[in-house]
């Protein structure tokens, strides 16, 4: 039987300490993405993230892809992804959640877009499957650099969300970005009533410009480097707020207010890097 960490146990494990879980399940998505499914469960919202500790390394923040039982996505992109990439079922990992706030479908929505680039795709998936229990009709367009890049289609082919694919190179559906298959979409004359974005930052500014001149609600995930995730280390300054605390989501309007949003992001020492 799975076990079950309560919201209140969550939240004061956030503020004091760590639930420690096993894996019970490692899915190998892509060449460079896994899944990992852990034998408990939170009480989480789309959008929200976990800090994972490997002890004696680091700690790093992960999207929360699924709650019950809880499931991470991750990409081997460095020392820590690859120290979790070797790890397989039965193995422990510690992890702080649920943390930061979420995506919201707004009350009387009847259709949304949901535009996910590169391993940012799996964290929307968990928004589509609560926009269905509600009566909501999601559209998801998957971005990526080619084809083998591409993840989670068929998990969105299984909740019968209609799924478009965008690839830089063109050896998967739409030839062009994701922004580019959004924009056909609105030129065939689809409406939506809210936008939501995870990825790349650069796709989620150009995503929230368009809606802005589409007049159209619009909630990004932004990531930045997180050394606490609870708003004491400000290593997640993105020029204006903490993402950790005001974030990770945010709507269009309050992400264009951030002085650093679609121009830079800080490394680990808080110098800025230009994307």
């Amino acid at each position: 039987m799975r076990r079950w960490v309560g919201i209140m146990e969550a939240q004061e494990r956030t503020r004091f300490g760590y639930a420690t879980a096993k894996i019970a399940e490692v899915r190998q998505e892509n060449y460079r993405v896994k899944t990992f499914v852990l034998d408990c469960g939170v009480e989480a919202r789309p959008g929200q993230f976990a800090m994972v500790w490997i002890p004696g390394m680091d700690e790093k923040p992960m999207c929360i892809v699924n709650d019950d039982p809880l499931t991470f996505s991750v990409a081997k992109v460095g020392p820590f992804s690859s120290k979790l990439h070797g790890l397989g079922a039965g193995d422990k990992i510690s992890f702080r959640a649920p943390l930061g706030n979420s995506f919201a479908i707004p009350t009387g929505a009847k259709k949304i877009i949901l535009v996910g680039g590169g391993y940012g795709v799996a964290a929307l998936h968990f928004l589509a499957r609560v926009a269905k229990g509600k009566g909501v009709e999601p559209v998801m367009v998957v971005g990526a650099r080619k084809r083998d890049d591409v993840i989670f289609e068929g998990d969105f082919a299984k909740l019968g969300v209609k799924t478009v694919v965008a690839t830089d190179d063109g050896s998967g559906g739409v030839k062009g970005t994701a922004i580019d298959a959004v924009r056909q979409l609105l030129d065939a004359g689809e409406k939506f009533d809210c936008a939501y974005a995870c990825g790349p930052e650069m796709m989620m500014h150009a995503l929230a410009a368009v809606a802005q001149k589409e007049d159209m609600a619009c909630q990004l995930s932004l990531e930045r480097f997180m050394g606490c995730g609870i708003g004491i280390c400000g290593k997640c300054d993105a020029g204006g707020g903490l993402v950790c605390q005001g974030g990770p989501v945010y709507n269009s309007r309050a992400a264009f207010k951030l002085e650093e949003f679609g121009i830079c992001h800080r490394d680990t020492m808080g110098n800025k890097i230009r994307w």
